[in-house]
């Protein structure tokens, strides 16, 4: 299974039962969330990346672990003092416990507000660190 992969399910894990999307690189809309009974929550969205992968710890001339950065981004379009604020909070913290119950991820940068850029939605960023041992064969 890819990073990527790994990142995805994570986050459908966490957030598919709340309505909320997310995505690769870019946001995805869509009407309805296969096998699921719930309504898409298009207030709120998730786009994540893979910052770099990095292998490292070279000791004789091959990798011995990847290192990787993924970057979360979680998107909402409403004011802070609106009392669904109080879901997406919980709801990055969700994100949060997922992936650091994940023993190859750390918590790299706890949450910070991502800057308005005429953006109708506001965010709140992550970034974890991903670590894992390559299997020499």
């Amino acid at each position: 299974m890819t990073l990527k992969e790994i990142a995805q399910n994570i986050l459908d894990n966490t957030l598919l039962q709340n309505g909320v999307l997310s995505h690769h690189i870019r946001r995805v809309k869509t009407d309805a969330i296969n096998g699921l009974d719930v309504k898409i929550n298009d207030n709120e969205y998730v786009v994540y990346r893979i910052v770099s992968s990095n292998d490292g710890a070279y000791g004789d001339g091959k990798a011995h672990c990847n290192r990787s950065y993924i970057d979360i981004n979680y998107y909402y379009n409403y004011d802070k003092d609106d009392t669904r604020y109080v879901d997406v909070v919980a709801r990055v913290e969700s994100i949060i416990n997922a992936f650091i119950s994940d023993k190859h991820f750390r918590l790299k940068n706890a949450e910070s507000d991502i800057a308005d850029i005429n953006n109708p939605y506001r965010g709140i960023n992550i970034e974890f660190l991903y670590l894992e041992a390559i299997k020499r064969g």
